[in-house]
């Protein structure tokens, strides 16, 4: 096929395939597989650059089995011929004549792969700054010869403006959902604002008809129902109006992209971890999932924002309940009729390890690669894990929340076999739980 036909051939691909993909991960997964099909080569990697790092990210690779066998390969963007052709914005053949499969790079023998040739070029519009590199190994017909340049040039140009409109989509999609939750999340903290003003008053006036049946000497029912709305009073009005109200101003702010400002106070985290997860419990019924408890009891009293852990926490419960319900084949609710009966589960655990709390949320799903383990820890992954849509704003959230408490997130999967996440926390103010002084105070038990 002349050069020409090449061009318009793959410029009609990439034109024909990207103009009706929005979503990111679709966008870079076909602009890799047109370039690897245009200069005909055995497979590729695409690149995206990170300024904030200034690192050049591993998004995808082609053939994708090869995806598993890899490690997190970030590379810094002045590294290797990556790096020089990132800087350069020039297009760069390498050729390896003498390679071998016995003295394979670290890469090449994880990737199960020798190169012997390599296209690399930027990924980026004409007169702009590159936004990532695209790497081309092994022709299968000779080596890569400068017409594979100009047609891999020609695509990228059209590819890089694919993946600029899809990542200004994104951002709306975004900036849509932000608003959406900054609006409902305004007029709930207006609402709640009303309950948590009243709660002075509303305390008073229990106080007040408390001293007037005892001067009137009055016994028995009337006592009995005034210490009950006393009892729901203390443990459920004020306690969740007041959450009611931090949670909206906690949304809000995260929606305005106000700095986080965590409320700390003395808690109990097993016991702040084992209400969130029971009020996922419903969900998980309604999906057939079983959860699970293994909270340690004995760890010594802290300073949390109770409200941060919990959102936390029915996040993560939430997702991995998803992720395991998504395994349930069509025919087996039908199947097994008694509601009780689960198809999979989610075990909750908490230990305690030096100056740690450590919160861990394992399912039996089907686990993850260690490229979308990745784009969760970078904030870049929706918050569907495969079947459910979402705004992509669920697991950012659970990273800003994180962090804000000074904690660390890391993420242990495999394909077929589940995924752990692993949220450590550190302990502040710790003291022992034998040490209650000032604590009932503060409402622990």
């Amino acid at each position: 096929m002349s050069s020409e036909n090449r061009l318009l051939r793959a410029v009609n691909q990439a034109a024909s395939k990207l103009a009706s993909a929005d979503d990111a991960d679709t966008v870079l997964r076909e602009v890799l597989a047109i370039c690897v099909e245009a200069v005909g080569a055995m497979g590729g990697t695409i690149y995206l650059h990170e300024p904030a790092t200034k690192s050049l990210r591993f998004r995808f690779v082609l053939p994708e089995e090869v995806a598993d066998r890899l490690e997190r390969i970030d590379i810094p963007d002045s590294f290797g011929v990556a790096g020089e052709v990132f800087r350069s914005r020039k297009s760069k053949i390498s050729d390896f004549p003498n390679a071998t499969e016995r003295y394979r790079s670290d890469i090449e023998r994880k990737a199960g792969v020798t190169v012997y040739n390599m296209l690399t070029l930027p990924l980026t519009v004409t007169g702009m700054d590159p936004i990532g590199v695209i790497q081309l190994v092994n022709k299968v017909e000779g080596n890569f010869t400068e017409t594979d340049v100009e047609v891999a040039d020609t695509v990228s140009d059209i590819c890089a403006l694919s993946v600029m409109n899809s990542r200004m989509l994104t951002r709306q999609r975004h900036v849509a959902a932000l608003e959406g939750m900054g609006r409902m999340a305004h007029d709930l903290a207006n609402k709640a604002g009303v309950l948590v003003a009243f709660l002075p008053e509303f305390e008073r006036n229990i106080e007040g008809l408390e001293r007037a049946l005892k001067e009137a000497g009055v016994e028995g029912d009337a006592l009995l129902y005034l210490q009950m709305l006393r009892g729901t009073y203390d443990d459920v009005f004020a306690p969740y109006s007041d959450r009611v109200y931090r949670y909206a101003r906690l949304v809000n702010n995260l929606a305005a992209g106000k700095p986080l400002e965590p409320k700390y106070r003395a808690h109990d985290f097993g016991s702040i971890v084992r209400e969130a997860a029971e009020f996922m419990e419903p969900m998980a019924r309604e999906a057939r999932v079983k959860i699970e408890y293994d909270i340690s009891a004995d760890g010594p009293i802290a300073d949390y924002d109770d409200l941060y852990v919990m959102r936390i926490v029915e996040n993560l419960v939430g997702n991995a309940v998803k992720a395991v319900g998504d395994m349930v084949p069509p025919e087996w609710p039908g199947q097994h009729r008694d509601r009780d009966e689960t198809f999979g589960s989610v075990t909750v655990a908490v230990s305690y390890a030096k100056s740690n709390a450590i919160l861990q949320v394992k399912d039996t799903g089907a686990g993850m690669s260690p490229q979308r383990a990745r784009e969760i820890l970078a904030g870049t992954a929706r918050s569907g894990w495969s079947t459910k849509s979402g705004s992509g704003l669920g697991t950012k959230v659970v990273l800003e929340l994180v962090t804000a408490l000074g904690g660390t997130v890391s993420i242990d999967s495999m394909l077929e076999k589940g995924t752990t996440f692993t949220v450590r926390f550190p302990l502040l103010n710790a003291r022992p739980r034998n040490d209650r002084d000032g604590l009932a105070a503060l409402g622990v038990s």
